[in-house]
């Protein structure tokens, strides 16, 4: 009978020590939940007070956070506290409790200023004046703070002005509504960004409701599809390689066109020192310069072809850039050749599509040039055509044109070399263009990623605003708000009755010797 005693006591011993080792390790992991952060803020947007509603599932219920005081909101059952942690088992749905934080600490530096007809004012004088209101709302990050609440949460500031009380109200960036007899005013403050708002409002008698700051991670169901944007580009791209192919050849036929034209001055100049060989010699060199002049005439025949297709291409990418802007919400006026750099100058963000669209209109402007100088080089061909044909004709002009006719041809073959390395500088042009524009897709989708995230967040996991031993955090949110501004009750002031006197009273009173 003992040994079996002792075997049930083990037994039980056992079930007891597995049972607090279960429920020990059931409360270590702190338990899902949401948090709401309330904060009292004084007028100037400095921290007065803040508290947090914790809300979670019913069970085993683990927490953590430093706290001066903890409220249970749901049951009359007492919270656990040893140092940060706090425990408690429960069986309702959900279950909530409030703790008063130690800390006042917010991600954001809040700072609000008054003014009364320019002069700087507490709210408290504020309180009952008339004149020129102005307030200033400034948010920053708050460097002390650790966490990542400032890149990833927006802010909606609420201010209500009573329609009795205030007129002529300016609040820029912020959208105006009406309110049960108020104008409510809001800025919304997007993550990662300071903010500064300016109130200005004609205001009689003054008194406001509190501020309210609300912040929130923002979660748009954003799905940008960047392919209408950029299937323009890649048929861009295609064409400046296309462009950057031709412009190599051209480049070579004007390389044989110059050293055919330097071989030409050369006979030109042997032809000046042999005038015994004239007759022959004069019929094989207007020959050979009614053949540059057709050549000449074939190549100027493109120019306006050329000079299209490059403004097309120009118009092309001016096109594709102004509907990505405009797709993206920028507020941008419409892009073009003479207005694009002023505008693009002053945003850092868009400083690969302002250098792509100066390869553009340099490329378009280079080409013009050339066109420019294949035509004045054709006027030079006609004018040396025509003076080869009279110096045929007229052999006995031989002599004294000679001279003349060198010096054209050592014009148009100086400006030959011009236009070659003008078309060598040209296709370092194109080549650079087709270089920097090969990656334009993957740029365009990087830079729309990086707006999206200057909107939206970076996307990080949300965390805990009291503890970073709360590592299942649903959402967090923050609800601040000031005290009103008011004015203040004028103090009663309590009448007595008078006092009824006697006949007696009344007779000392007379000669001054009663005393109430």
């Amino acid at each position: 009978m003992e040994v079996n005693m002792k075997k049930i006591l083990a037994l039980a011993l056992t079930t007891i020590l597995i049972s607090t080792s279960l429920s020990t390790l059931a409360t270590a992991t702190p338990s899902t939940k949401d948090e709401v952060v309330y904060g009292i803020l004084k007028h100037d947007g400095s921290v007065e007070n803040l508290y947090v509603v914790n809300i979670f599932d019913g069970g085993n219920i683990s927490d953590y956070g430093n706290y001066s005081k903890l409220s249970n909101l749901t049951t009359r059952d007492s919270l656990n506290q040893a140092d940060d942690k706090i425990t408690i088992s429960t069986n309702e749905d959900k279950f909530y409790y409030q703790g008063n934080l130690l800390s006042k600490d917010l991600p954001w530096n809040i700072q609000i200023k008054y003014y009364m007809n320019d002069e700087e004012l507490s709210a408290t004088d504020l309180a009952g004046m008339t004149g020129k209101l102005k307030i200033i709302i400034l948010v920053s990050k708050n460097l002390n703070f650790a966490g990542s609440f400032y890149d990833n949460f927006g802010l909606q500031i609420a201010l209500l002005l009573n329609n009795k009380l205030s007129s002529n109200i300016i609040a820029d960036n912020a959208t105006i509504a009406e309110a049960g007899g108020n104008k409510q005013l809001n800025f919304t403050v997007l993550p990662g960004n300071p903010f500064e708002g300016i109130i200005t409002a004609d205001v009689k008698d003054f008194e406001m409701d509190p501020i309210s700051i609300n912040a929130i991670r923002l979660a748009f169901d954003i799905n940008f599809d960047s392919s209408q944007f950029t299937g323009q580009f890649t048929e861009l791209i295609q064409g400046i390689e296309d462009l950057d192919v031709g412009a190599g050849e051209l480049l070579d036929g004007l390389k044989e066109l110059s050293d055919g034209l330097s071989d030409y001055v050369d006979g030109l100049n042997a032809f000046n020192n042999g005038l015994g060989q004239l007759s022959s010699g004069a019929k094989e060199l207007y020959k050979g310069a009614s053949s540059l002049n057709s050549g000449l005439s074939e190549l100027s025949k493109e120019n306006d072809n050329i000079n299209m297709g490059a403004l097309a291409l120009q118009n092309t990418a001016f096109d594709a850039i102004n509907a990505q802007l405009q797709g993206m919400g920028l507020g941008l006026p419409t892009l073009t050749p003479d207005n694009y750099s002023d505008l693009l100058s002053t945003i850092p963000d868009l400083a690969v599509v302002k250098l792509q669209l100066d390869g553009i209109v340099q490329f378009v402007q280079g080409l013009k040039g050339y066109t420019d100088g294949v035509a004045q080089l054709g006027i030079g061909a006609d004018e040396l055509t025509e003076g080869l044909k009279k110096f045929r004709d007229s052999s006995g002009e031989i002599a004294a044109s000679a001279n003349a006719i060198y010096d054209g041809a050592v014009k148009i073959n100086s400006g030959a070399k011009e236009l070659r390395d003008g078309m060598a500088s040209y296709k370092e042009g194109t080549n650079e263009f087709k270089s920097k524009t090969s990656n334009i897709n993957s740029e365009i989708d990087q830079q729309i990623n990086k707006i999206l995230d200057e909107i939206v967040g970076k996307g990080d996991i949300v965390e805990s605003f009291v503890s970073d031993k709360n590592t299942d955090i649903g959402s967090v949110q923050f609800v601040l708000k000031t005290a009103p501004i008011e004015i203040p009750e004028a103090p009663s002031v309590e009448i007595s009755e008078p006092i009824k006197l006697n006949f007696w009273q009344k007779l000392l009173k007379l000669f001054g010797l009663y005393k109430e």
